[in-house]
């Protein structure tokens, strides 16, 4: 017992001081700086390339919004939860999958209003549309490298505000939006050539149940467009920074950001690819970065360093222990075979008649406390028929062994005879255990 508690007390000092030495070495890691060229467009990011502001102005309004973290094999599944909207913004931290492009346009065909806003399309979310394919086509400026999204100033700098192309869901009470220098035009290509859908001529004869529509353009590139796919309709935006927290308060931005997910059901932001969700442990990612995951890790290793060493054998193999078997018969047995030895007839004498004198009251109904040698004799007579002067004889040369008279042999014999031969007529005889 002492041992465990000094191995328990040990294990504790040891992540004490574990713990303290984690503590004091723990420097804590610098925030990253949200640049334009490294964003973080997840709707839980506060910084100036996130859109929790976009979110935040969707749910005050009192729309019913929610942050999405299932892959988009559940939106078809969803029942009730079933999103009306779905909103992509890049860029993505995780990777859509074929099998996840497949299973979001199967969603889109269904009737619902897929949203990407972007500066560069994911191969994965390349589609035909009749015989359109849409195409991104990024704006190549080198100083987008580490600039700060929120220096306004600089991220719209030459560009000036774009009106909407015609009236339409997305221009309700929206005069202009202003994006970013660093937009992406949205180009499609029909029958081998290149079209930009702010132009008005192209060539050849539309198929006009998928042909693209262009709601914003600048200077004929088009910023803002959406095509027509089975039941639903896909939104192309050129620049996160419309509806990032930088830009949103823009211009009409926030109006515009309102008409991108106008709609009576619910409107779904996809976290799952920007690292939330399902298969992320969230557990795991609100300690990361802090002393709490090597101080789980160092205690694991010690507690399994202790029962490792408990295990470990440091002497010679030990014999089990075998269980006493022996019967209540054979330790009486050794016991006569003792005192037999040595020749101990009155301390055998004062066992067995005082086994007898107390079997014998029980059964004659006296107090073995308090009954004389006489009236034990007179009680045994009585029942027995025997005399009572060899009965008290009997019972009073066993005393007087007892208080040490001397006996032998011959004499311990007849009074063990004498004693057996009354507990057999008082029908007292002791009865061996069975087998």
């Amino acid at each position: 017992m002492k041992q465990t508690a000094l191995i328990v007390l040990i294990l504790v000092l040891a992540a004490i001081v574990l713990v303290g030495l984690n503590l004091a070495s723990y420097t804590q890691k610098p925030k990253e700086a949200d640049l334009e060229s490294s964003p973080n467009r997840s709707s839980y990011n506060g910084g100036g390339t996130g859109t929790l502001a976009f979110y935040s102005l969707l749910s005050e309004s009192g729309r019913k919004v929610t942050r999405w973290q299932n892959d988009p094999s559940y939106l078809r599944t969803a029942g009730a939860r079933t999103p009306k909207v779905f909103i992509v913004i890049g860029d993505l931290r995780r990777q859509f999958t074929e099998t996840e492009a497949g299973d979001l346009f199967a969603w889109v065909e269904s009737g619902g209003r897929l949203v990407i806003i972007d500066r560069q399309l994911a191969p994965e979310l390349e589609r035909k549309f009749g015989d359109w394919t849409v195409e991104f086509e990024p704006t190549t400026q080198l100083d987008i490298i580490n600039k700060d999204p929120t220096d306004t100033n600089s991220m719209i700098a030459s560009v000036g505000a774009i009106k909407p192309v015609f009236p339409s869901l997305f221009s309700a009470e929206v005069n202009a939006i202003q994006p970013s220098r660093f937009a992406s035009v949205i180009s499609f290509t029909k029958n081998d050539k290149d079209i930009r859908t702010g132009r008005k001529d192209i060539d050849g004869p539309a198929d006009t149940s998928s042909a693209p529509v262009v709601h914003y353009s600048n200077s004929g590139k088009a910023i803002v467009a959406h095509v027509a796919y089975g039941s639903g309709r896909v939104v192309y935006v050129g620049d996160p920074f419309i509806v990032s927290n930088s830009g949103i308060s823009l211009a009409d931005n926030a109006q515009f950001a309102i008409n991108l997910s106008r709609t009576d059901g619910l409107i779904a932001f996809d976290e799952y690819h920007q690292g939330f969700g399902a298969s992320s442990n969230r557990f795991a990612a609100f300690f990361s970065g802090t002393p709490v995951v090597a101080v789980f890790f160092q205690l694991a290793a010690l507690v399994g360093l202790v029962l490792f060493s408990r295990s470990r054998r440091f002497a010679r193999p030990l014999s089990e222990i075998e269980p006493d078997r022996r019967t209540k018969l054979e330790y009486i047995s050794a016991m006569a075979e003792l005192q037999q030895r040595v020749n101990a007839y009155d301390l055998a004498i004062e066992n067995i008649f005082r086994d007898f004198r107390l079997r014998t009251c029980r059964a004659l109904g006296l107090d073995p406390s308090t009954t004389s040698t006489v009236d034990l004799a007179r009680a045994i007579a009585g029942r027995t028929g025997d005399q009572f002067e060899s009965i008290y004889e009997t019972l009073d040369k066993c005393e007087q062994i007892m208080f040490g008279s001397a006996v032998t042999k011959g004499q311990f014999v007849e009074l063990v005879q004498k004693l057996r031969g009354i507990d057999i007529r008082l029908g007292t005889v002791r009865q061996l255990p069975k087998k």
